[in-house]
């Protein structure tokens, strides 16, 4: 059994690395939060916005003289959320959608397809307040189909 196991551990560490690994075994009680900010540049963020790793998906103005450079500029930022969300397990991931709205809807749903989880969307409800927006989709469908 050892010499089995053994050969198992040896294929994960060539394929993925030794950093996976030790993520992979290390205990569950830890959690990897992530905050994305959609877009930076353009308003402020507060501390509310500072919870674990910072992220900023973009920055300034985007290109979008036509449907053409708007869906390349997003495709853009997609690709670097993505290799960002890779880079470990992320437990939970706040959305600040600063910016354009179809760049936060579409960076919620990379998020959800690569790490099967929901967002927590941060909504800003005036007089610099914000409150945090956690929904079940899930919960919604089976709701819907009673």
């Amino acid at each position: 059994m050892q010499n089995k196991s053994s050969k198992v551990v040896e294929r994960f560490i060539t394929k993925h690395g030794e950093d996976a690994l030790i993520e992979l075994l290390s205990p569950q009680g830890e959690e990897n939060i992530l905050t994305i900010i959609s877009n930076a540049g353009i308003h402020p963020y507060h501390e509310l916005h500072k919870r674990g790793e910072v992220f900023f998906a973009s920055e300034g103005s985007f290109d979008f003289t036509s449907g053409e450079s708007a869906l390349a500029e997003i495709d853009k930022v997609l690709v670097r959320v993505a290799k960002k969300l890779k880079e470990k397990r992320w437990t939970r991931v706040y959305l600040v959608p600063f910016g354009p709205a179809p760049l936060s809807l579409q960076i919620k749903s990379v998020v959800h397809k690569i790490l099967d989880i929901e967002t927590v969307d941060v909504l800003h409800i005036g007089n610099g307040a914000h409150v945090d927006i956690s929904i079940n989709p899930r919960s919604i469908a089976l709701r819907a189909s009673e």
